[in-house]
């Protein structure tokens, strides 16, 4: 909320059907809806290849989901990903803020490792202009799904990313030397209905 009313900007975002990770992602970092038609892929695949800000970049990284991660990272050779494992994604799980819980330390794992060792080819990488870091933050969405967004578990992982948000733009900013160059967007790429749909 500090973010919203004292610092930064906020707006409403109105998804297309279908409203699923896939169509969502292509909206978020290309800035169109995608064709229907790549339906007929299980939205897995690019049917049709397409600009986006990843292909922009001088360098992306990404965390998050082997489902999602792939989908966009595969092809671009200037694309770091690191996913955990298929089987930690268990959305019957009773806390699966764990896989925000995975990203959110990978990140701070990774700002820790280049400022260890400043001359370093991922210091020389992350000095670049044009960097994108990516997280995928599938826990609050499985969550949902699983619980519904009212429940107990929903609740608890929506602090676990308001805290794990703020960690990472004080530490984003501590790695950058406070520049104010880092534009941070936090959004999602479809909403849920009360009844987790």
């Amino acid at each position: 909320r500090d973010v919203a009313t004292r610092r930064g900007a906020w707006g409403v975002s109105h998804t297309h059907v279908p409203t699923e990770s896939r169509p969502g992602h292509v909206a978020l970092i290309a800035g169109f809806y995608e064709d229907v038609s790549a339906v007929t892929k299980g939205w897995k695949a690019n049917t049709v290849e397409f600009d986006s800000v990843f292909n922009r970049s001088a360098h992306t990284w990404a965390w998050g989901s082997p489902d999602i991660l792939p989908m966009f990272a595969d092809t671009l050779p200037h694309v770091t990903a690191a996913s955990y494992d298929a089987s930690f994604e268990d959305f019957a799980s009773a806390d699966a803020s764990r896989l925000d819980t995975w990203v959110f330390d990978r990140v701070h794992a990774m700002l820790e490792e280049a400022a260890a060792d400043p001359e370093g080819s991922l210091a020389r990488s992350l000095a670049q202009d044009r960097v994108v870091f990516f997280l995928h933050l599938l826990g609050i969405d499985t969550n949902g799904h699983a619980h519904r967004p009212h429940s107990a578990a929903y609740i608890r992982n929506l602090a676990l990313v308001d805290a794990g948000v703020r960690r990472i733009e004080a530490a984003i900013d501590r790695y950058y030397g406070y520049d104010g160059g880092t534009a941070f967007v936090f959004t999602s790429d479809h909403g849920m209905a009360a009844g987790g749909s």
